[in-house]
């Protein structure tokens, strides 16, 4: 289900439960109101019955035969005359009575004059008053007690009862009225009423919620293709406008723009230092969330040097181009080589270069990538001057020192100007070992440091002691099978 989806079913929701309770409450209100009217009505017209009778008349009939007598007929008359006065829209007398105590049980009520005519239901004198088939045991001054209430033994709002009282005072009989309710057709309007604003009310909610969420849906829409964007890799979008958004929106529209813009930028430098060192010791930084220590710094590191032999005789009989074309080609492969070695480009030398293993970040066989690395360097070289040769074009030799031990490593230079590199007699000792190679017409040539850390995983011959340029002593040297 959708954010949109589900916001409308909650406002649709929230709108019909709150008009629900409301209707409800409103209803039972209203219901409440018209009931107490009726009863109120119904009491009106039991006390004007009860003015209209004789007290005196209505004790001396007692039994079934005073039906005949002149007193009973005249209370009837009265009764039924009271009953068709009040036969009217807005409220309808069903039945009027008088009641008295029964002379076995004062506390038992039975019948004295009933105005109804269908002999079905018609009481006669000395009937018992029931209520839900029982007789009602609280006397007259009971039910005078309960006259005011809406509810109770007499059947609701439907039913009320008025005091007959002779000169003296004393209670001697009661009316009883019972209408029939009129109210219906009333509450049937008022709950159409209810129910229509109800659903009035509800559609305009939905109709404002579909307009809202549509506005709300826009400036989501454009966040999604920009995240989206993003997460593709297409940092373009930090510069890129797009609808004009406002509040919230806005500022969550710029975070995502401050954002692509910081991953545009790492991005930049991250190719840009790809071409330097390996993109294991690239990754390990950027997951690492914070730049090794670029101080200068004594650490071991394995430097290897190479160099092209033979390379400035060859360049004068070329185009320029040419020349460009063809180191292009072969730092191309060599480059790849040595990174996938975890190595670090410390720098270009013309037509050789300088390679640290070993820093930025530590690298515990760092003799062994190195010596790899310049082992496939002499493959991929012999790969290339196969493929040049059949081309009709010059072929190179390359040479390949390799020396391990302690360098200072870091940025060295000045304020202006600064490089990551190592210097150190480690360095220096490399160096001369790949001019050595040119002389001694070896392909690799590796210190006794490098080849203690690495003599068993390579085939050895020994290079003998070798006497370099600049240093007094000499130094014992190995080469490596390809």
């Amino acid at each position: 289900m959708t954010y949109r989806t589900k916001l409308l079913t909650l406002l649709t929701c929230l709108v019909v439960v709150s008009n629900g309770l409301l209707a409800g409450a409103h209803y039972v209100q209203c219901k409440s109101a018209l009931e107490t009217e009726i009863h109120r009505k119904s009491r009106s017209i039991a006390a004007t019955a009860a003015a209209l009778l004789e007290p005196e008349v209505i004790k001396h009939i007692r039994n079934r035969d005073d039906e005949n007598t002149p007193a009973y007929a005249t209370l009837q008359s009265e009764l039924r005359k009271v009953r068709a006065a009040n036969r009217r829209n807005d409220t309808w007398l069903q039945r009027i009575f008088i009641l008295m105590p029964a002379q076995q049980d004062p506390r038992v009520l039975e019948y004295v004059v009933d105005a109804e005519e269908r002999f079905e239901y018609v009481h006669h004198p000395g009937d018992i008053y029931l209520r839900n088939d029982q007789p009602v045991g609280i006397g007259l001054e009971g039910i005078e007690k309960l006259a005011d209430q809406l509810k109770g033994f007499q059947a609701g709002y439907r039913s009320s009862f008025a005091p007959i009282r002779d000169t003296a005072g004393r209670l001697v009989a009661i009316v009883g009225v019972t209408t029939v309710p009129t109210m219906y057709s009333t509450m049937y309007g008022l709950r159409s009423s209810i129910w229509g604003a109800c659903a009035i009310t509800l559609a305009l909610t939905i109709l404002f919620a579909v307009f809202l969420l549509r506005a709300v849906n826009r400036p989501l829409e454009t966040l999604r293709r920009l995240i989206d964007s993003v997460g593709s890799g297409d940092f373009t979008v930090a510069t890129s406008t797009s609808p004009s958004m406002t509040g919230e929106f806005a500022r969550v529209a710029n975070s995502i723009r401050a954002m692509a813009a910081g991953l545009r930028e790492r991005d930049t430098i991250k190719r840009a230092f790809s071409g330097y060192i390996s993109r294991q010791v690239l990754d390990a930084i950027i997951a690492k969330g914070e730049l090794p220590a670029l101080k200068g710094e004594r650490r071991r590191v394995t430097v290897l040097f190479s160099d092209i032999r033979g390379f400035t005789t060859m360049a004068e009989s070329m185009s320029p181009e040419d020349v460009v074309r063809l180191l292009s080609e072969f730092f191309d492969r060599m480059v790849e080589v040595i990174l996938r070695h975890q190595g670090t480009i410390d720098k270009f030398l013309g037509d050789g270069m300088m390679v640290i293993f070993g820093a930025p970040l530590d690298d515990p066989y760092q003799e062994e990538h190195a010596v790899t690395a310049a082992c496939e360097m002499q493959r991929e070289l012999r790969t290339l001057c196969a493929k040049w040769q059949a081309e009709g074009r010059a072929t190179l030799k390359m040479g390949v020192g390799i020396n391990s031990g302690a360098a200072i490593v870091g940025n060295i230079g000045s304020a202006e100007h600064m490089e990551y590199t190592a210097i150190g007699d480690a360095v220096n000792l490399a160096a001369r070992l790949e001019s050595a190679t040119k002389e001694l017409g070896l392909e690799i040539i590796v210190s006794e440091h490098t080849y203690s850390a690495v003599r068993p995983l390579f085939h050895w011959k020994s290079a003998g002691e070798i006497t370099l340029r600049g240093r007094s002593e000499p130094v014992r040297a190995y080469t490596v099978e390809v």
